[in-house]
């Protein structure tokens, strides 16, 4: 059984930020993550917070948060439940990744109470469908970035991304930057290539009807019949906020047309609020934003003066996205 004031659900950029506005008042501050490292996909992205990297923004913050007596981290846990009077449950891992427990628990059921509770789970990337799309090497364009940027492995020596958005160029970006062979972007919107590189075929309005190779990605084919050799298809399809844990009390989620996703309903949990991009800010500037003041709204809720409102700068990258999930008369 654990008791706090606030629970923060997520250790993202939207997590870090409730924690420190609720964590420097003083009240009792729980921040659960399922990663083991802190930071959300600051770990895997190139991003930059108060002039410097995303990354290392993460873990200085977690180490202050640390240095709190009234915060504690969880990493490696799960929440899986909202319940009545702010009750919810979760599961960490505790020794599931060493070679030996040394007689302790594997796993902790946690039974959290809280007076109020902060969702800052992110989002998931979604996939576009298309022939083939199963073949080993066909990935999504965020694994590709975390393989990159956060454990320095490139998944194939020729990357071609295909997108419905801007994440699809960030990927490519990321990729040249670091010498790897990206011979083609496709990308299924109707619009002007967002930049140019050298080696770099654009496709804008096309899209992928068919991906071979025995083992793994060798070629794809184009709609309009080109053929491109790839080991690897990074696929960028748009972000789904994850909203589950708004619903469990028979919240009903409502959809933007603006971000191609649902988003959480007016009706959440009793002391439930939303921030980042479960609520639908894919922005990395908005995030901090919504993530200080959820923190700051808790905070003064149980009763806790707040001290400083500064809030974590970064710039707002561009988002646009279509609504395209799949391709037609692709080859099965």
């Amino acid at each position: 059984f654990l008791h706090c004031d606030i629970l923060i659900i997520g250790g993202g950029p939207a997590g870090l930020a409730a924690g420190l506005a609720a964590g420097r008042s003083g009240a009792r501050t729980i921040i659960a993550d399922e990663d083991f490292l802190i930071g959300g996909r600051l770990n895997a992205e190139t991003y930059e917070i108060n002039e410097g990297s995303g990354a290392d923004w993460a873990a200085k913050t977690a180490l202050d948060l640390l240095n709190l007596r009234n915060v504690r981290l969880l990493t490696r846990t799960t929440i899986y439940g909202a319940y009545d009077h702010g009750i919810y449950g979760a599961i960490e891992r505790h020794t599931d990744h060493l070679a030996s427990s040394s007689g302790k628990p594997r796993q902790i059921l946690w039974r959290i109470y809280s007076k109020r509770a902060i969702l800052c789970a992110g989002a998931t990337e979604r996939p576009i469908a298309f022939g083939n799309n199963d073949r080993p090497g066909v990935m999504l364009a965020g694994s590709v970035r975390a393989y990159v940027n956060r454990w320095g492995v490139t998944p194939g020596k020729r990357v071609v991304i295909f997108t419905n958005n801007d994440d699809g160029w960030r990927t490519a970006h990321d990729l040249i930057k670091k010498g790897v062979n990206v011979p083609a972007i496709i990308d299924a919107r109707d619009r002007q290539a967002l930049s140019e590189y050298p080696e770099t075929r654009n496709f804008m309005h096309s899209q992928i009807i068919d991906a071979t190779g025995r083992k793994g990605v060798s070629a794809l084919t184009l709609a309009q019949g080109q053929t491109i050799e790839a080991d690897c298809i990074a696929v960028a399809g748009g972000w789904n906020p994850n909203i589950h844990l708004t619903c469990h009390h028979r919240g009903h989620p409502f959809w933007r047309d603006d971000i191609a996703a649902f988003v959480p309903g007016l009706e959440l949990p009793a002391g439930m609020t939303i921030a980042g991009a479960a609520n639908g800010a894919l922005t990395l500037g908005a995030t901090l934003k919504q993530g200080t003041e959820a923190g700051i709204t808790a905070a003064k809720d149980t009763g806790y003066n707040i001290t400083s409102k500064e809030t974590p700068k970064a710039d707002d990258e561009p988002y646009d996205t279509a609504a395209f999930w799949y391709v037609e008369n692709s080859k099965r």
